[in-house]
């Protein structure tokens, strides 16, 4: 059936992914090309060093600095080469902790938005008491779903998944079969985010002088990593996105666009709200919409 002429059903998304999930591509996309132009530019500097340089050179010989002190960081190109691998290190390791964040970011927006479409699912009866008739006529905020959400995004993954499940009844199957993987995954960005890279009970060690060893994660495992952090997202999504979001958030844009638009007789008209919201949500940039579709949008918000 072709977008314009799809009709609208509330529990069936004529999208393939939510709005959430969109974000989370975007903000994944922003984050590869960054790190595929650090990967093209460490292959580069090191083709072009080797058609001339020698490990004994002077960094000045091949590199230009703003600040004369910074050239005197090296005592040659092999010094300066292994700060170099060490911040390619860095590099993986920062590319899996910011995607990490980005994960536990979607999850804990999606489970909200899910849990705000189907409240029934909180009774044991999903799909049966529309979070769309509590927007309309509730209060601004009619649920805390703080508990819910924090149970799903801290702690471990094992009492992260049990909470998933204890929710919604079901985990993907993605979940279940990399819980060790995500735990190292977990444990890693905890090491970076809160002793740069090291061990965390170590790093406190007020007894200690010397500097502990960073951790290295190899470009292989990062891209990995990533890629796996990437598939629960998706998987997550074509749940709880099937299952339990449908067209909520086309509904929650009508309602709050009602908002927007005057209180005149002329854009109390039909057609004229079946054009607006047509128009909005080609502005917004959500997959297309028909009049068919908007059309029926309107009449299932107004039967609430």
């Amino acid at each position: 059936m072709a977008r314009s002429s799809s009709k609208f059903d509330r529990w069936k998304s004529r999208e393939p992914s939510s709005w959430t999930f969109q974000v989370f591509q975007k903000h994944n996309r922003e984050l590869s090309k960054m790190f595929i132009s650090h990967i093209a530019a460490h292959s580069y500097s090191y083709k072009k060093l080797g058609e001339t340089a020698s490990w004994d050179d002077s960094v000045t010989d091949h590199f230009s600095f703003k600040d004369s002190t910074h050239a005197h960081s090296f005592d040659n190109l092999k010094s300066w080469s292994k700060s170099f691998e060490n911040f390619d290190n860095w590099i993986n390791l920062n590319s899996v902790m910011t995607m990490t964040s980005n994960l536990e970011t979607y999850i804990a927006t999606i489970i909200k938005l899910a849990l705000e479409s189907d409240v029934g699912v909180l009774y044991g009866v999903p799909q049966k008491i529309d979070g769309s008739s509590i927007l309309k006529h509730g209060n601004s905020q009619p649920f805390d779903f703080r508990e819910k959400i924090i149970s799903c995004t801290k702690g471990d993954w094992s009492s992260r998944i049990s909470a998933y499940n204890s929710t919604f009844g079901f985990v993907p199957e993605i979940l279940k079969t990399h819980i060790s993987d995500l735990e190292k995954i977990r444990n890693l960005r905890n090491r970076v985010g809160h002793s740069f890279g090291r061990d965390i009970d170590k790093s406190r060690n007020h007894g200690q002088i010397d500097v502990i060893p960073i951790e290295k994660l190899r470009r292989d495992k990062a891209l990995w990593y990533q890629s796996l952090i990437y598939g629960v997202a998706k998987d997550i999504d074509r749940h709880l996105h099937v299952k339990h979001v449908g067209e909520y958030q086309t509904v929650n844009f009508y309602h709050n666009l009602l908002k927007r638009l005057p209180d005149s007789d002329h854009y109390k008209k039909h057609s004229v709200r079946v054009a607006t919201l047509k128009k909005e949500l080609g502005r917004f940039g959500a997959y297309s919409a028909g009049k068919n579709f908007c059309s029926g949008l309107i009449e299932y918000y107004e039967k609430l």
